[in-house]
């Protein structure tokens, strides 16, 4: 898997916890099934481009966008230490 994908999943990951959502309740507010998110947090399937364009054009979710592509501007309020460093191995 490339790395930028695997940091990807990680990300969108860590956003559902940060949310205290379980996978089921992140997919119906992401309007995908829940198996497809599972595969994309486990690295089973790259997260597609529809994927982030549902979460860009989300309202709960937009702000996290540029984010959750790129890892540039963390949001403060889901980032831990120890989320950092296991993004930065």
């Amino acid at each position: 898997m490339h790395h930028l994908c695997y940091e990807a999943r990680l990300r969108l990951r860590q956003l559902r916890e940060a949310m205290g959502l379980s996978r089921p309740k992140f997919a119906d507010l992401l309007g995908i099934p829940p198996t497809t998110l599972k595969n994309y947090e486990l690295g089973y399937r790259e997260i597609g481009g529809g994927t982030f364009l549902l979460i860009a054009n989300h309202r709960e979710l937009a702000e996290f966008s540029p984010w959750l592509m790129t890892g540039i501007n963390p949001p403060q309020l889901i980032l831990t230490a120890d989320d950092v460093s296991a993004l930065n191995p």
